[in-house]
């Protein structure tokens, strides 16, 4: 008898950036599932149709000493608008709560509070 696979566990992400059409990277859809050090970010790039993504640990996100962004990942962050959200994403890393901070710092940006998605 074959064994059943588990469902993977369904993770919430904050959307902290959807942006519209253009040229490549656009559009850019950046999410944030907050769990401190084992957070998870999600990076759509691309139109819908062909676009390319996954799901990449908050660690490798941020540079070697855990202090700023990756420079791998700058491209996505220019064309999202998202520099605004390292700090926060370096305090998440760290252990702190910062969901509703990040919640916060979107609505004061965007007038409207971030979607979710799971």
């Amino acid at each position: 008898m074959a064994k059943r696979k588990r469902p993977a566990p369904r993770r919430q992400f904050i959307v902290v950036a959807r942006t519209g059409s253009g040229p490549w990277p656009h559009p850019v859809e950046v999410g944030v599932h907050p769990a401190g050090a084992d957070s998870l970010m999600s990076f759509s790039l691309g139109p819908h149709i062909v676009n390319a993504g996954g799901i990449v640990p908050l660690g490798n996100v941020l540079d070697e000493s855990r202090t700023g962004l990756n420079p791998m990942f700058a491209e996505e962050f220019d064309a999202a608008g998202l520099h605004w959200l390292v700090p926060l994403l370096v305090r998440l890393h760290a252990g702190e709560e910062v969901a509703e901070e990040i919640r916060a710092a979107y609505r004061a940006l965007h007038g409207k509070r971030p979607e979710t998605m799971f």
